[in-house]
């Protein structure tokens, strides 16, 4: 999900004060925004949605951690082809999951069984779904555990973005590499919650160690494509090439001493290659990371902290096999 090949470009460029594997305990007092529907496909593929979104909580409130989750609510159209790619992907996933599950049957080797099962549990966890049933317990339990949540009006991680914008948030908890082009703080990934460890990705850091400004930044990113702008043609380290030749243009401007302002890097892509071939849709596509074109309204988090309806608590989750000692 998100830019391929980001996080490998981001650990080989930055420096480990940027990029750092920690405890959970280093969040302590703080507060952030999580992308639900990314924790909910991930516990519900560990068979074990409930369970494990408890576990979350239980842990991120054990350290003092303030968790604010965030739904989606209706995607937009431009992410309507991804929709349709994942659709279809799953179908896929799903039909070849019977298949080998009809050669299992018919094994009677236990070491071929054993991998044809191994294999089914791949592929069982690409097409999982979300189903509106599972969205109301996950709510009902965030609400008897004294957690926030909102429905965004659109994408969840853009309207996470927008509370880390307006200073609700610290930071985002989330493993979607598009995070990275909103302009936020600090995006944490990589929770364990066996070992209690995160990776924390500094992102004003990373910004200085790449020398990139925020602006340059995300016009290499969305080039390289994003979950909204499938099959451009182009690539990460592609578009970071050009940039580099982009940067040798900058050099002989400013050398020059020219008057008039330089050309921007998609401008002289445009100009001087034949990388972009869809220039309308690349812009329309980086407006999309752009918070200020979205009218979302101010968002006043009440700093008096929701009760824990301990008997609505158990209510939920005796079902799912949970033992409450009291």
């Amino acid at each position: 999900m998100g830019i391929k090949y980001l996080n490998r470009f981001l650990m080989d460029n930055c420096s480990k004060k940027s990029i750092k594997k920690c405890h959970l305990s280093a969040l302590k007092k703080k507060r952030f925004v999580i992308d639900a529907s990314i924790y909910m496909y991930k516990f519900k593929g560990e068979n074990a949605l409930m369970e494990h979104m408890y576990l979350f909580i239980s842990i991120l409130k054990h350290y003092e951690i303030e968790p604010i989750f965030v739904f989606d609510g209706k995607p937009p159209a431009e992410k309507k082809e991804i929709l349709i790619k994942r659709r279809m992907d799953k179908l896929d996933a799903e039909q070849k999951y019977m298949e080998i599950q009809k050669q299992f049957e018919n094994e009677t080797n236990e070491e071929k069984k054993q991998d044809l099962l191994a294999s089914m549990d791949t592929l069982k966890k690409q097409f999982i779904t979300i189903k509106d049933e599972d969205i109301k317990k996950v709510k009902e339990l965030l609400e008897s555990y004294g957690v926030v949540y909102y429905v965004s009006p659109g994408e969840a991680d853009q309207y996470c973005a927008h509370l880390i914008k307006q200073n609700i948030a610290d930071g985002c908890i989330s493993d979607d590499m598009d995070m990275f082009l909103y302009d936020c703080k600090m995006i944490v990934r990589h929770i364990s919650l066996l070992n209690h460890t995160i990776v924390i990705y500094d992102c004003c850091k990373i910004l200085n160690d790449l020398k990139l400004s925020r602006r340059l930044f995300c016009e290499i990113m969305v080039l390289s494509g994003t979950d909204y702008n499938l099959n451009m043609e182009t690539s990460l380290y592609e578009s970071i090439r050009w940039y580099y030749e982009y940067i040798k243009y900058l050099e002989k401007y400013t050398l020059d001493k020219n008057v008039t302002p330089p050309l921007t890097y998609y401008v002289w892509l445009i100009k001087n290659t034949k990388y972009i071939k869809d220039y309308g849709k690349l812009l329309k596509t980086y407006q999309m990371f752009q918070l200020e074109h979205y009218s979302y309204n101010d968002v006043v988090v009440d700093n008096n902290k929701p009760m824990i309806d301990m008997e609505k608590l158990k209510e939920i989750l005796y079902p799912e096999g949970f033992i409450f000692v009291m």
